[in-house]
Parts: C-alpha cells; sequence; structure tokens
C-alpha cells in the first residue's frame, strides 16, 4: 500500500496569498483614484499656460484679448471689428473651459484690486498685461496663478517652495 499525500494547501498559504491580494489591490485603488491636489496642480498649469499664451497672441496679433472667470470656469474674449467683445467659443485653444468638481475660481485681482466675479482682464495687443493673481481652490489645497509685469504666468500650489514652479 502506497502513502497517500493530500495536496491542498495550508491555511498558512492562504493567508499570504491573500493579504498580498489585499495590497496588491490597495495601490492598484489608490493609483487609480484621482488626487485633488493633482487635479488641482494640472488645473492651475493649464490657466497658466493658456493666459501666456493668451497674451502672446493678443501682441503677435496686435488684437486685445481678455480673460474672465467664474465660479465654476473661465472664458478668454477677443475684439471683433466693432470694438465688441465677443466670447471665444469656437477657438481650439481658447475655448470657454469648466473646472473639475471640487475647483472653483476663488479670486482674480490685477494689481492688487480684485476683480468681481465675470469681470474681464484685459490681455493688451501692445505691451504685457499688468500683474495679476488668480486663487483657485480645491477640497484640500489652493493654488495660486500669478502672472508678472514681463508677460511670465507662473502657477504653484499652497505650500511648495517657489523653486517648484509649475511653468
Amino acid at each position: 500500500m502506497g502513502v497517500v499525500k493530500n495536496r491542498g494547501f495550508t491555511l498558512i498559504e492562504l493567508l499570504v496569498v491573500l493579504v498580498i491580494t489585499g495590497i496588491a489591490l490597495g495601490v492598484a485603488v489608490v493609483q487609480l483614484m484621482p488626487d485633488d491636489r493633482a487635479t488641482l496642480r494640472e488645473e492651475a498649469q493649464r490657466l497658466a499656460l493658456l493666459l501666456e499664451n493668451a497674451g502672446m497672441e493678443a501682441r503677435a496679433s496686435g488684437r486685445p484679448l481678455a480673460w474672465s472667470a467664474e465660479n465654476d470656469g473661465y472664458r478668454f474674449w477677443k475684439k471683433n471689428d466693432y470694438g465688441d467683445w465677443v466670447g471665444l467659443d469656437d477657438d481650439a485653444i481658447f475655448r470657454p473651459r469648466s473646472l473639475p468638481a471640487g475647483l472653483h475660481i476663488a479670486e482674480v485681482s490685477v494689481e492688487a484690486q480684485a476683480l468681481k466675479p465675470g469681470a474681464q482682464m484685459p490681455l493688451s495687443a501692445w505691451s504685457f498685461a499688468p500683474p495679476f493673481s488668480i486663487r483657485m481652490h480645491g477640497e484640500h489645497a489652493s493654488a495660486n496663478i500669478a502672472g508678472s509685469s514681463t508677460g511670465a504666468v507662473s502657477a504653484r500650489l499652497d505650500g511648495e517652495s517657489s523653486d517648484a514652479k509649475t511653468n
């Protein structure tokens, strides 16, 4: 008579596999869930680049542009042939944009003077825009988008060092 061996897994082996599977799933879920700070950083960087490019576009074309913000989004404007501001609704780059859920523009100031929501911030065709600051808030973080008198625009999250420029 031969000896019959059980071919199964021990309780310890099953527990080790379950622990490893749980850790792997936890890491995957964390990687797939968007981080509020990362989303805020991305949106602040996008706005900084758009504002910098809009300023360059205004100077290159000789036609002034403007930017305005509402609580949950922003848009760009141009002057038409009659001198009226019209929204750039069909423009591929400067189209109106809505912010992701949980983000909003809290404050806009030009030369340290607060702009009312919806008011336009001009981007001159003949000179650089005056210094401006835009505060964007998320649930757990805030960002500042700052434009200098040289036309450079930068974005950074609160608490990041100034040498951690995002633009």
